[in-house]
């Protein structure tokens, strides 16, 4: 069946009935009403710092051949969980607004819906409301809410300061390449690969984490490429970046030692540095953390913290420092102009 088979109200009421919200948090939801309602009380749970965020992604620019419905789904939610991921916030309410072609099949809205809802409640976040229109491309735009005591901004970092990412990076990058036929792996490095970029991991939990260590000074995600989220956050906090590239995870623990994936040492940067898709997160820490053996343990435990470098003064500029070597790093990743 076509959506426009089913008409406006039927198409709304199909969707709707798929977000499921506690009337004691959320005394109107999705469909309800005008708006939604939420108790603000309840919801902030005492935290002092109401934060949201807003992203749209776009048939012809974000969605790969191959993707699924449900992985678009998921995808919103998960840019926009990323970017309160960091934060260091605790997200709770998100919003959906669709631009849906006249010929969509109704089976790919239940699927695209369902990948909506299921991301967002893997994160404890309701879906509370929305917009539909007609379009002539899938459009989806999504915001997010969440609240936090001590929101991590991106311009705290200070000269000394070490530089450090959660997890690996890459796997979204070989994904892309392996989808333009740039480069040609054994089908079970593709589809590791190609998890990582349909199905995005937001790291709230990881944000979270990092945030209450009472470390931080600055963050952002790094869902644009690492070297455009560094020199951002550089930019932001007036400073510059002492960077120790072969500190950097490359690829996840899964693919690292595949056999049939030879990358020479400029491949390893590219995929690293320069692609995007990856939803870690790049943040600085105070280095007298150091000193806590216990805190930093934890951190490399429980968010797979790796040190990749310094935070230097500005006039230093972003570089790469191999032995007494200095090499500037390329500011390029993804952007959308």
């Amino acid at each position: 069946m076509k959506i426009e088979e089913l008409g406006e109200r039927g198409l709304i009421e199909r969707i709707v009935k798929e977000f499921h919200s506690e009337k004691r948090l959320v005394p109107a939801g999705a469909g309800e009403d005008d708006c939604a309602v939420i108790d603000i009380e309840r919801a902030k749970a005492g935290y002092n710092y109401l934060i949201v965020t807003t992203d749209t992604l776009q048939e012809s620019t974000h969605f790969p051949a191959g993707i699924s419905p449900f992985q678009m789904g998921w995808s919103i939610v998960a840019v926009n969980l990323s970017d309160i991921a960091a934060m260091g916030a605790y997200p709770f309410a998100f919003t959906i607004a669709l631009g849906l072609p006249l010929q969509t099949e109704t089976s790919f809205v239940d699927e695209l819906v369902a990948g909506i809802e299921k991301c967002a409640s893997s994160y404890h976040t309701v879906v509370v409301g929305g917009d539909l229109s007609r379009s002539k491309e899938l459009i989806l735009t999504g915001t997010c809410i969440g609240f936090a005591d001590n929101p991590v901004r991106r311009s705290g970092a200070k000269v000394g300061d070490l530089i450090c990412v959660t997890g690996s990076l890459g796997n979204a990058a070989l994904a892309v390449q392996v989808l333009k036929g740039e480069l040609d792996v054994p089908e079970s490095i593709g589809a590791v690969a190609k998890r990582a970029l349909f199905q995005p991991v937001p790291k709230v939990n990881e944000g979270i984490l990092i945030a209450n260590s009472g470390v931080a000074t600055a963050m952002i995600d790094i869902s644009d490429g690492l070297a455009l989220s560094i020199a951002e956050l550089a930019k932001r906090s007036k400073v510059g970046a002492e960077l120790y590239e072969e500190n950097v995870p490359v690829l996840s623990e899964e693919l690292r030692h595949k056999r049939g994936l030879e990358l020479s040492p400029h491949e390893r940067r590219e995929l690293a540095f320069y692609y995007g898709g990856d939803y870690e997160l790049l943040f600085t820490i105070d280095q007298r953390a150091l000193t806590n053996e216990d805190l930093m343990n934890r951190l490399k435990r429980e968010v797979q913290m790796s040190i990749i470098g310094t935070v230097v003064p500005p006039e230093e500029g972003v570089y790469f420092k191999k032995g007494e070597v200095k090499e500037m790093m390329e500011l390029k990743g993804y952007q959308h102009f």
